[in-house]
């Protein structure tokens, strides 16, 4: 996964991002999903993202680590093929509760998902 930008200007609470990364075409799912139209499955977006998250330089340099809690809503809106590379635009913000997450995929073709997820605060220690 490749961060492409991240903006530490954002408003407080709040960071903004995009990462990109290449589908491998050797990917062992591509043959049974689906057998001669192979697509990426959903969740592996979901799963980029969620890792996207994860490595913004606040919650990798030793910030309050967050657990997945929630995924609120996905809409997924065209295939991702083997070959393409994504391209995931983040904005996280921080909640009461931990942080909120949209997220927004796209390939060169256009837009490929809108996910938006609820991360909880992991106790310290």
């Amino acid at each position: 996964m490749t961060q492409v930008a991240h903006d530490p200007s954002a408003a407080p609470g709040r960071t903004e991002a995009v990462v990109s990364f290449p589908v491998d075409a050797g990917d062992p799912v591509f043959p049974g999903h689906y057998p001669g139209y192979p697509v990426l499955p959903g969740v592996y977006l979901i799963e980029y993202a969620d890792r996207a998250v994860r490595a913004q330089p606040a919650l990798a340099a030793g910030g309050p680590p967050v657990r997945l809690a929630a995924v609120d809503r996905c809409r997924f809106l065209a295939p991702v093929y083997p070959g393409d590379v994504v391209t995931i635009a983040l904005t996280t913000e921080d909640t009461e509760a931990g942080l909120r997450c949209t997220a927004k995929a796209a390939t060169d073709r256009g837009p490929a998902a809108d996910i938006t997820l609820s991360y909880r605060r992991e106790p310290a220690g």
